[in-house]
């Protein structure tokens, strides 16, 4: 019994871990560290569209409470 219970447990922790990567690659904040301009992207290597500067820190969205 508990063999089933392990399988179950490791699906619904890959089914997590997926919804996580998903999460990751479309909700990223990203704020600049040069002009301070603060925006949401998907890319993880986006430059700043308000100075250009590349020097920019990024934080995973799903990482923020909801309320």
């Amino acid at each position: 019994m508990s063999e089933i219970n392990s399988k179950k447990d490791a699906s619904l922790i890959c089914q997590w871990r997926n919804k996580i990567e998903v999460a990751n690659r479309n909700n990223i904040f990203c704020h600049c560290r040069s002009c301070g301009y603060e925006w949401v992207n998907s890319s993880v290597d986006a430059a700043c569209s308000s100075c250009s500067s590349k020097d920019v820190e990024r934080i995973s969205c799903w990482q923020f409470p909801d309320d």
